[in-house]
């Protein structure tokens, strides 16, 4: 496929027209499969170095029986193979197409080689099968990218260990990204690793002939997540089938690097349902661990192997004597035969001892161990039930900079109560339902909710001050309707609910429980309450709804941390101006995190800060009935990445529902602390999407500034709303005319009635003015701004495409260490898609710069880039971010597409980057730079002006 860069330089791709096409020979330049077509793949397919082959979700690849279709990814070669849940990508035996009079089996296709130039204990080696080189220098070598991806009836044996397995790796380096792989019918091993670095996780191998999971030739990488499930009937007639083998090479020597992989939650489900059952001669061990290797597993689980781990060889003995080798916090059942084995009598006689010392556990039978239904053979269930010893005695993951592990993890096996084969994999499991807990009154003594349960809040339920109270990711707390349970951290009191956005933590009502006879909706439960000791303007208060006094004099007061967290069906009215709001900060100090924060459905506002310091980012309001952020009482924080939504036809009957509104006090006055917030990016979507859309009469603007209110509103974003800015009040005016309170670089469109009213009439006819003077822009209607789809209700998205004005004329936000100094666009989005996994939206970037008609080639992992100044005198910053490690080039372009410049070329892992472009000797002008990363492009304009 030819890559053609054109004026604004986007992608093109050209696809190939028929409804199925042959693969075969040497892919020499970049390729995308496309899920238009079906491929069948013939013979040794090689990805050559420099080419990447692109599939998009939902293809299906068929392996051609006769010439045993193989597909081999070389060193310098990539793979951008990247499925969704939803749609993902299938290689297949061509007897899998429907209508074949031939059924699939196993091994009517040779598999998927990857290659690289990671260390491999020989140097190089020539892979089993096709013979091609790999092995190299670089750890950080970059393949490209596997994620959401079925294998099924690959695996070919030549000759006696000279086989392709299910999926290989050959030298592989950890730039690369495995994730979201089953192995299906493997004809050999479902998964080898031979020497390498990469790092994997969610594998499943199913049903296969020989070893589930096979490491050799110094095969370093961490691995976290793997299920193996055996059909007791099928094995491997030329020798054992294992769960796990592992060599450090052939012969069993020290070379280095060594095999020293690591692995974390491993469940291997043997033949054996019973001690009695019928199974296959040939099945050896759950992990066969040899000749050297220096593995070391946490977390598995083996169950229903003849024999449950050999540990086999002088050097291997060894080390797992020495604790080099080591398998901690594992459990072993239903073993027919051994638990322990050893080619060394004296260490088997050890191994009880050796097992328990390192937390292990042994089971006779693999009823035990209460999993939910593991030897269903076409679909197995292998999660833990209540009560199950597999969700306890487990080690926790490793904390790391890299963010691998998964810290959570902390049972025994593959499962806990997240399900992470749902929709891509073959399975269709249900979850076992979690025990309950209730949660009430006072805590006293630092409490932890375990990912393990769900929880029941009722009543006010206070963490008092020197107590912390910490949540579990993944955890879900239900809040009672009839105690209007509500959960207040006092002043001294800390919540450390750090959710990840693969497992975030929900709050929610009590009728959002799967199988509930009633439906959740506005109001079902109380809220949450941050209280704190920082500064408000009454010097201290008590709280609205549950009365608790809070404020003080500690800006930097600390109320703990919550990050990742979703907040639903929340909000309770008492009586007017007394009430709980989705999430309410009282006197917070900036010592505090609030980071990434969805309340939906709120029955009264969805956030509300009275007085405080704090600071916070990526909050989402969703659907509220009363306002989407109200400010009082001195409140001072800083704020970014902030979006409303609203329903149209749910808005507050008592008053006004705006998307802000702000006070310094109730009475207006000018005391101190003044309430003077700093927000930068934000994104109000009010009720109407067009001038004549149908509301509620109850909403009012979208900003609401009153009451001697001083907040500084930077990169706004206010759509729909029936009035669009209020300035309320004679101080309010007075320091909006003054610069003291302000709302610049900012966009008002298809506001209904008024784009601008005041109290004061001199002050509203000026409102234009004012609103210019400070780079403010309207515009009649809501689509002018080219947003993908804000008034998609259950699924708002509110990027700009390409073209719109919010991506140009917004400031660049200051570079103090919290603002993201990279958002010079307005309102909350561009191309960083925070809002992807944790939160309720399911909302795709637009991929500024690249075709949309092939916007589908691109993978979700994109890459992000800005630039700042822009326009600039004479040099500017560009920063970008890496989601995974790979090779990247960074050009710069004039506007007639002539390169004025090659930045950066070449690898840099995972991470974010900043180049400064020195354009002292480039003349005046638009210059565009594009940034390269695999068959992923970004292409930005900047302006120089001299």
């Amino acid at each position: 496929m030819k890559k053609t860069i054109v004026f604004l330089f986007l992608v093109l791709f050209t696809s190939l027209a028929s409804a199925q096409v042959v693969i075969q020979g040497d892919i020499t330049s970049d390729m995308t499969l496309t899920a238009d077509n079906t491929y069948l793949l013939s013979g040794f397919v090689r990805v050559q170095s420099g080419a990447t082959l692109t599939i998009q979700p939902g293809t299906t690849i068929y392996g051609e029986y006769t010439t045993q279709g193989s597909l081999i990814i070389k060193p310098g070669g990539k793979i951008m193979a990247v499925g969704t849940a939803d749609q993902p990508i299938v290689f297949t035996s061509e007897y899998a197409k429907p209508g074949s009079s031939q059924e699939p089996n196993y091994g009517d296709w040779g598999g998927i080689i990857l290659l690289g130039n990671a260390p491999i204990n020989p140097g190089t080696a020539s892979i089993e099968g096709p013979g091609d080189i790999y092995g190299g220098n670089d750890p950080d070598d970059n393949s490209g990218m596997m994620k959401y991806v079925r294998i099924e009836y690959p695996g070919i044996s030549f000759t006696p260990d000279n086989e392709i397995n299910g999926l290989t790796f050959g030298g592989v380096g950890r730039g690369t990204t495995i994730d979201y792989i089953q192995v299906s019918y493997s004809g050999d091993d479902s998964y080898e690793w031979f020497g390498g670095t990469v790092n994997c996780k969610h594998l499943i191998a199913y049903r296969g002939l020989d070893d589930d999971f096979d490491t050799d030739y110094g095969f370093s990488g961490k691995l976290q997540f793997l299920l193996g499930v055996r059909d007791p009937q099928v094995a491997d007639q030329a020798g054992a089938s294992n769960g796990f083998e592992s060599d450090n090479d052939a012969s069993g020597s020290t070379a280095d690097p060594r095999t020293s992989a690591t692995f974390w939650n491993v469940t291997l489900i043997g033949p054996a349902a019973t001690t009695s059952s019928s199974y296959d001669s040939h099945f050896g061990r759950g992990m066969h661990l040899r000749r050297s290797t220096q593995l070391k597993i946490n977390n598995a689980l083996i169950m229903g192997y003849p024999n449950g781990i050999y540990i086999d060889g002088t050097n291997t003995v060894a080390d797992a004597q020495s604790g080099v080798l080591y398998v901690k916090n594992s459990i072993i059942s239903g073993t027919v035969s051994n638990n322990f084995t050893s080619t060394d009598a004296t260490f088997q006689s050890d191994m009880p001892t050796w097992w328990t010392t390192n937390g292990g556990r042994t089971f006779s039978t693999n009823a035990e161990l209460m999993l939910a239904d593991p030897y269903n053979l076409d679909n197995p269930n292998p999660f833990p039930t209540e009560g199950s010893p597999a969700l306890t005695g487990g080690g926790t993951p490793p904390s790391e900079s890299d963010k691998f592990w998964d810290r959570t993890a902390s049972y025994v096996g593959a499962f806990g109560y997240t399900d992470w084969t749902a929709g891509w994999s073959l399975f269709n499991l249900t979850v076992p339902p979690k025990s309950e807990e209730i949660l009430a009154g006072d805590i006293t003594s630092d409490v932890t909710l375990t990912n393990d349960k769900d929880y029941n809040l009722v009543g006010f339920v206070r963490v008092q001050s020197g107590a912390t109270l910490t949540i579990q990711p993944g955890t879900t707390i239900y809040g009672e309707y009839t105690t209007q349970g509500s959960l207040i951290i006092k002043p001294g009191g800390k919540i450390m609910a750090v959710g990840t956005a693969d497992q975030p933590i929900v709050f929610t009502s009590e009728y959002a429980k799967p199988g509930s006879s009633q439906e959740p909706n506005y109001g079902d439960w109380g809220g949450i309450i941050l209280l704190g000791n920082a500064p408000i303007n009454p010097g201290t208060a008590s709280i609205e709804g549950p009365g608790d006094i809070y404020g003080g004099n500690d800006p930097d007061d600390n109320s703990g941390m919550m990050k990742y967290v979703r907040i639903e069906y929340p909000g309770i009215s008492f009586t007017p101006d007394n009430e709980i709001n989705g999430l309410t900060f009282g006197g917070v100090g900036r010592g505090t995190t609030i980071d990434y924060i969805q309340v939906s459905y709120s029955g009264d506002d969805s956030y509300e800060w009275f007085g405080g310091t704090v600071n916070c980012k990526h909050l989402i309001a969703y659907r509220g009935l009363d306002d989407d952020f109200d400010t009082d009482y001195g409140f001072s924080g800083k704020l970014q990445f902030l979006l409303g939504v609203r329903d149209p036809q749910v808005a507050d009957q008592a008053g006004a529902s705006n998307g802000f509104e702000s006070d310094n006090d109730a009475s207006g006055s000018t005391a101190d602390p003044r309430t003077s917030a700093t927000f930068w990016n934000v994104t109000l979507i009010g009720p109407a999407a067009t001038t004549s859309s149908s509301y509620d009469s109850h909403f009012g603007r979208g900003m609401h500034l009153r009451r001697s209110t001083q907040l500084k509103i930077n990169n706004a974003l206010i759509m729909g709303y029936p009035n669009g800015i209020y300035i309320d009040g004679t101080n309010t005016v007075a320091d909006a005319q003054s610069g003291v309170l302000y709302v610049k670089n900012s966009i008002i469109s298809g506001t209904v009635s008024n784009n601008f009213t005041s109290t004061d009439a001199t002050f509203q006819s000026d409102m234009p003015t004012w609103w210019t003077t400070n780079g403010g822009r309207t515009f009649s209607t809501n689509a002018e701004l080219m947003l993908a789809d804000p008034y998609n209700l259950d699924n708002p998205n509110p990027f700009p495409t390409e073209g719109s004005p919010v991506l140009t004329g917004g400031a660049t936000p200051p570079d103090d260490g919290y603002f993201d100094p990279t958002a010079n666009y307005v309102g909350a989005f561009s191309t960083d898609e925070w809002t992807d996994g944790w939160s309720s939206l399911n909302i795709n970037a637009v991929i500024v710069g690249v075709e949309e008609d092939h916007m589908a080639a691109i993978p979700k992992e994109y890459l992000l880039g800005q630039n700042y100044p822009n326009p600039f005198n004479p040099s500017t910053k560009i920063t970008f971010g890496l989601p995974i490690s790979s090779e990247v080039k960074l050009t710069v372009y004039n506007i007639l597409g002539q390169q004025i410049e090659v930045l950066l070329n070449g690898f840099r892992n995972a991470g974010t980057y900043e180049l400064t472009w020195d354009a002292s000797n480039i003349p005046s002008g638009v210059y565009i730079y594009t940034i390269q990363s695999g068959n992923t492009f970004l292409s930005k304009k900047m302006t120089l002006l001299k």
